[in-house]
């Protein structure tokens, strides 16, 4: 109905799970996303935003070996799952990855350990602020980079919310140079743990994904160093290549409406 002229493009992958698309003016993407979020609880349709068609996207993924039944089970895992204790596993996993990195090296281990723990980090960030700050999408609706085109496409996928969808499209987004996500092979259902868990958390939303690039739109982040402290070092666990200084990250997007993260 907002785009009287606009095709929709259907697409299935290899997995058996349907897409569908439309393009819209990028400076009515975000617009376009947030009327069909809310309406998600009617259609049971999720909205996400990225660049590729839905048949360049289902064509273009990695998905040979994984059949209806394999999605099925892990989906089925994603919803039974208890994602606050993965997302701690990660975490854990993630501070031990770093430290036996440096252990070799002449450096502190503990100072690497509080990039990872919150309770350390918290008293390192800045004091509690009043109001989210304001985040800015650099690819959703941004031109940043070769981002720089005037339509994007709105993907619509059935799922329970948006943490699902790393499940049952788990080449939407990923890494160029690694296998899995992340340098620490992290699978689809780590990452479908720590989005759900930072949806319920604070009301992050799976807003864009593509290739190496992923953006939540994030409803209620947390505004005191100790909750900052949380989503910072579960972000730095999880996307080292974009939340290189936890502390940095603590006291500006972990407090933001937008957390862009980005694999190199």
């Amino acid at each position: 109905m907002r785009f009287p002229t606009a095709e929709v493009e259907r697409a299935v992958t290899a997995a058996g799970v349907e897409v569908l698309g439309v393009r819209v003016p990028r400076e009515r993407a975000r617009e376009v996303w947030e009327e069909w979020r809310g309406r998600h609880s009617e259609t049971g349709w999720w909205p996400y935003i990225t660049l590729s068609s839905p048949t360049g996207m289902a064509e273009g993924r990695r998905e040979s070996g994984r059949d209806a039944g394999v999605l099925e089970q892990w989906v089925g895992e994603a919803v039974c799952q208890d994602h606050d204790a993965r997302a701690a596993s990660i975490l854990v996993s993630a501070c031990r990855w770093a430290v036996e990195e440096v252990a070799n090296v002449d450096d502190d281990p503990d100072l690497w350990r509080s990039d990872y723990d919150p309770d350390r980090l918290a008293p390192l960030l800045a004091p509690p602020v009043e109001r989210p700050l304001r985040g800015v999408s650099q690819w959703a609706t941004g031109t940043r980079d070769f981002f720089e085109k005037d339509l994007r496409w709105v993907h619509l996928v059935g799922a329970r919310g948006g943490y699902e969808v790393p499940v049952l499209l788990p080449f939407v987004y990923t890494t160029w140079n690694w296998s899995g996500y992340g340098n620490r092979g992290l699978t689809p259902l780590d990452a479908s743990a720590l989005l759900r868990r930072w949806h319920e958390q604070w009301g992050a939303e799976l807003f864009f994904a593509m290739g190496p690039y992923l953006e939540l739109v994030v409803d209620r982040p947390p505004l005191d160093p100790r909750g900052a402290a949380q989503a910072a070092a579960e972000l730095h666990a999880y996307c080292i290549d974009t939340v290189h200084d936890p502390v940095e990250t603590g006291d500006t997007m972990a407090r933001s409406t937008m957390w862009s993260l980005w694999w190199d």
